[in-house]
C-alpha cells in the first residue's frame, strides 16, 4: 500500500518593528499631490518636496528631520488649499457680477 501523508501546517513570520521605523511620521504625499495638481501649482511642488524630504528621512530613521519636514508639507499643503478655495470663489463671484 502507498505511504499515508501527513498534513503540514506552516504560520506565517510576524516581524514587529522597532525603533524609528516602527511609527513613521506621515508625509502628507497624497495631499501634496493634490494640492500640486488642483490648488496652487508652486506651493504643491515645495509640498511634494517636503512631503519626499519626510519619505526619505523615514527611511533613514532620522525623526526629528522627518517630523519637520512633515510639518513644512502640511502648512504648505493648507495654505495652497486655502489659496486654491479662494481663488475658486473669487472667480465665481466675479462670473456671477460680471
Amino acid at each position: 500500500p502507498a505511504p499515508q501523508q501527513g498534513t503540514v501546517v506552516v504560520q506565517p513570520t510576524v516581524y514587529v518593528a522597532q525603533g524609528p521605523l516602527a511609527n513613521p511620521v506621515n508625509d502628507y504625499l497624497g495631499y501634496s499631490i493634490f494640492t500640486m495638481l488642483c490648488c496652487c501649482l508652486p506651493l504643491g511642488i515645495a509640498a511634494l518636496i517636503f512631503s519626499i524630504l519626510t519619505r526619505e528621512s523615514n527611511h533613514v530613521g532620522d525623526r526629528m528631520s522627518a517630523e519637520r519636514s512633515s510639518r513644512t508639507a502640511r502648512t504648505l499643503n493648507h495654505v495652497a488649499l486655502g489659496l486654491g478655495i479662494a481663488g475658486l470663489i473669487l472667480t465665481i463671484v466675479y462670473v456671477a457680477v460680471v
